[in-house]
């Protein structure tokens, strides 16, 4: 697997570029979003909105890519991640949808949820609201990860934190991606196909490690491969 930084700018881009489209489709249609991979290209690169389908998952899926906008910003620059970047980081991904329809978000944007949640499918124990800030910052304040067992370790706590009322998995993996940039790799593509993959892996380091190099294989054919498989 090649470094992002071996990668000539052309490759490069056009990786980047497919990865705008796909992740956020991906990323969105495993927590429950009902717009197909054909809706989300159109949404993205065109600004066609989708015929029957909710508004608000519309609008949560163009904060998405705004989001996702940022980490690679904040990848390449190498920008410390702090808990104020993450609550910014869930503020832009749902703040289109807030200014519009806000009873439709089950969140509160930019702050530490309040009541005590659970992972449907998923036997962990979630940081209780009193404790998020704290379990937070004593994550961070940790070694920044730099091999993929490391990032996806930080993936498991912070998603055992769950410092949100909506969106923690989105934000989660959105981190992930931009910790492989940071370290100069490839970030991994985890589709909704790998879901049920992907959640039972949320308590196994070592089952998401084998998971996340398995994405990152799927990232790397875009650089070769302009096709993907449309659902239309």
């Amino acid at each position: 697997m090649p470094k992002l930084s071996e990668l000539s700018l052309k490759d490069r881009d056009k990786l980047f570029q497919k990865l705008r489209v796909e992740i956020t489709h991906h990323s969105n249609r495993i927590e429950g979003t009902t717009l197909n991979y054909g809706e989300t290209k159109r949404l993205l690169e065109k600004g066609i909105t989708a015929n029957g389908k909710p508004l608000s998952e519309q609008l949560i899926i163009l904060g998405f890519a705004s989001a996702y906008d940022e980490i690679l910003r904040s990848g390449f620059t190498k920008r410390t991640l702090t808990a104020d970047f993450i609550k910014d980081l869930h503020a832009l991904m749902f703040n289109k949808a807030y200014d519009v329809c806000p009873e439709k978000l089950n969140t509160t944007i930019g702050a530490y949820r309040t009541d005590e949640r659970a992972i449907k499918g998923v036997n962990v124990k979630l940081s209780l609201p009193h404790k998020i800030k704290t379990d937070l910052e004593n994550l961070l304040y940790q070694d920044e990860p730099t091999k993929i067992e490391e990032i996806a370790d930080f993936h498991i706590k912070f998603e055992k934190i769950h410092p949100f009322g909506d969106g923690n998995g989105r934000i989660g993996r959105l981190l992930m991606a931009m910790q492989f940039i940071r370290n100069d790799m490839i970030p991994p593509l985890i589709k909704f196909d790998d879901r049920e993959e992907y959640i039972k892996s949320m308590s196994d380091k070592e089952a998401l490690t084998n998971l996340l190099n398995k994405c990152q294989q799927e990232s790397y054919k875009f650089i070769y491969n302009n096709t993907t498989d449309i659902q239309l």
